[in-house]
């Protein structure tokens, strides 16, 4: 499988990178980030543009999670009745879920992006409930950046190197750069912030003529 997914990609290059990952979204025995990792290695050896490999790579996830949002949406309740789709609804998962989509809201759609196992019952429920897709895909689109750009760059830097760590901790350590680098910015914030509050208590009062 792995060898049709390399010999597939270096033969349609973008394109297939973008059907592959749709085929993930909707269910596809396929890894996406094997997917988006050997779009990546296809750019480090072959010169192809490494921003085109990563947006075929977010148009791709975009459109793999739009699908199951749809499949969703168009059956409402009767997705946990569906003989195939109600299996990814244990009872732990579906409340898991229900409780995240209660205290989260649209951001449960970012978070379930990196949880494995929650994906694609995640997003199914997001259209069956009726969550609005314009919230659905402002979410969904923040967080498939983070692997769109990070794997492809994996893939570009370090080639068949990191093949190994695909089925390993690679969402969760995205994830915690992603965390990172949203904490570095809120303390950025808060800290412009409390210097401008500082500049307005030190500044002399203003005199009214």
């Amino acid at each position: 499988m792995d060898t049709q997914i390399a010999l597939l990609i270096s033969g349609f290059s973008y394109p297939a990178v973008f059907l592959l990952l749709l085929l993930c979204g909707v269910g596809a025995p396929l890894s996406e980030e094997l997917v988006i990792l050997t779009g990546g290695i296809l750019v480090s050896r072959s010169g192809a543009s490494f921003p085109l490999m990563a947006l075929a790579a977010y148009l791709g996830i975009l459109a793999g999670d739009s699908a199951l949002y749809r499949i969703g949406y168009a059956l409402g309740p009767r997705v946990f009745s569906h003989p195939r789709l109600s299996k990814m609804f244990p009872p732990a998962r579906l409340e898991l879920l229900q409780q995240m989509y209660m205290r989260r809201g649209p951001l449960a759609v970012f978070l379930a992006r990196f949880l494995p196992g929650l994906r694609a019952p995640a997003f199914l429920l997001a259209g069956a409930t009726r969550l609005p897709y314009r919230q659905f895909v402002i979410a969904d689109g923040a967080a498939a950046w983070i692997p769109a750009l990070g794997v492809t760059w994996l893939g570009l830097r370090f080639g068949p190197r990191v093949l190994a760590d695909v089925q390993g901790g690679l969402r969760w350590l995205l994830l915690a750069v992603l965390c990172g680098g949203v904490g570095w910015l809120t303390m950025r914030w808060l800290k412009q912030r409390r210097l401008v509050r500082a500049a307005r208590l030190l500044a002399p009062p203003s005199r009214e003529v």
